[in-house]
């Protein structure tokens, strides 16, 4: 398997102000951009926390623009499809998307790899928030930390189960990291969603999941799951009594991250334009309020710097992906 490439030429092109000549270039400015209605497209159905993200951002980015963002749903294999569509679009800033962990670094190296490239297709705009993970088990499994649960693993390979929305999802990657560094062996069952995924845990079906902290923390508050570590390098302020798994596992953090991005050879006027815009959402009080809801802290920055963090997750889970060797059939 070849090595993902850098951004180190569209980073360097950003930080000297100009982009590299294409049929496209020099035709927007940002006085007549934008100039009717623009989309954002969802790798993911409506009615989850993607959904509601996007929908959120594109309500403030229309007011900030002066034109509607319309977001469309166009959902499937972990959500490629929409970024494939995204890769092939026109790059005239009025087909934009809301880049996701799933569809945009993972789904790419693994269930659509060859279909479009994760880095030189798409023109970063800006990271929109982070939700973490948290390791949660069936309750009535007794697993009693981080450690306890490596141990138990060690002593009986392949015993244990986790559970993911999918293959080549988040949860699912976080697992496989997690027995990588952890040096154990457990079962993945993926599921075709997190609904089904979430009721055969709570079910007792199988033992654990790796997933977001509004996927889980719900049912610890209700008993039925059990924390046993943040995917975080810290401790979360709103558990604090739950330790991270970083504590057991130096290095360790798997997350599902949101941001904004366009086809490649967008206009630097427009990565501009929305770039500015997107900072300015994301630092109003209610959207920040709004966010911290759907568990995501908000990580306003530049473009450069969503280049830079985008380009290390695909590195990172190549480096999953080649090293336990998985595989879609």
């Amino acid at each position: 398997m070849k090595p993902i490439q850098n951004r180190r030429s569209f980073v360097a092109t950003l930080s000297a102000g100009t982009l590299l000549a294409s049929p496209w270039q020099g035709v927007f400015s940002a006085e007549d951009w934008p100039s009717k209605p623009i989309k954002l497209m969802l790798g993911f159905p409506p009615g989850g926390g993607a959904d509601a993200m996007a929908r959120l951002i594109a309500i403030k980015m229309e007011k900030e623009l002066g034109q509607p963002m319309l977001v469309e749903n166009k959902s499937g294999a972990t959500g490629t499809i929409c970024s494939a569509f995204v890769a092939q679009s026109a790059p005239d800033g009025y087909t934009l998307q809301l880049a996701h962990v799933s569809s945009n670094a993972i789904g790419p190296l693994l269930l659509a790899r060859g279909k479009f490239d994760p880095i030189k297709d798409f023109t970063p705009i800006g990271l929109v928030g982070i939700t973490p993970h948290v390791l949660a088990v069936n309750s009535k499994h007794g697993f009693k930390s981080v450690a306890d649960l490596i141990a138990r693993a060690k002593a009986a390979p392949g015993k244990f189960t986790f559970m993911s929305a999918g293959i080549g999802s988040a949860p699912h990657l976080a697992g496989e990291g997690f027995k990588t560094q952890a040096g154990i062996d457990m079962l993945h069952v993926p599921f075709k969603g997190t609904g089904e995924a979430m009721t055969s845990l709570l079910a007792g079906d199988v033992d654990m999941t790796f997933s977001s902290t509004g996927s889980v923390l719900p049912h610890v508050k209700t008993g039925k799951l059990k924390a046993l570590g943040v995917c975080s390098p810290k401790r979360l302020a709103r558990q604090p009594d739950v330790p991270s798994i970083s504590e057991t596992l130096p290095g360790y953090e798997a997350f599902t991250w949101y941001g904004i991005a366009g086809p490649a050879k967008l206009p630097i006027s427009v990565v501009a334009r929305l770039e500015s815009a997107l900072k300015a959402v994301l630092s109003q009080a209610d959207v920040v309020k709004r966010l911290d809801e759907l568990d995501a802290e908000t990580r306003p920055g530049t473009a450069a710097q969503f280049s830079n963090f985008w380009n290390a997750e695909i590195a990172k889970y190549d480096k999953i992906i080649v090293s336990t060797k998985l595989t879609v059939s």
